[in-house]
């Protein structure tokens, strides 16, 4: 019987299989491994957790690549905004004002949270 505090080698090297199909089924027929198997390695915890852990990797480099990219994606919007097309121009000044928009609700949310969270700490309820 094996460990039930580690993944069999079955387990790991289907582990990536399922993280790159765009659904649990594909992900299985890629692995070659029954869907009834899957399901029931997603009953025992430490499957479930490497499932995870692993997806919040992916994710965490993803959003990370996108980080990075920003400034290069702002950067050929606001080039769009001398294009020849008045589409291509209008939908990137529409596109520019709209993520303006939101980085300003986010700063004004961010700021009322800090006063908040401020207040609750001065009424010595440090919840944070």
């Amino acid at each position: 019987m094996n460990d039930p505090k580690t993944l069999t080698a079955k387990q790991a090297r289907v582990i990536p299989y399922l993280l790159a199909a765009p659904s649990l089924e594909e992900g299985c027929k890629r692995a070659r491994v029954s869907k009834v198997t899957v399901y029931r390695w997603l009953k025992q915890e430490i499957f479930r957790h490497e499932l995870k852990r692993r997806r919040d990797e992916l994710i965490e480099r993803a959003l990370d690549s996108l980080k990075a990219n920003v400034s290069k994606a702002t950067e050929t919007l606001v080039t769009l905004l001398d294009s020849k097309s008045e589409p291509i121009r209008a939908r990137a000044a529409e596109d520019i004002i709209e993520f303006a928009q939101r980085a300003i609700e986010h700063e004004v949310l961010e700021k009322r949270i800090q006063v908040l969270e401020e207040r609750l700490v001065q009424q010595g309820g440090n919840h944070r």
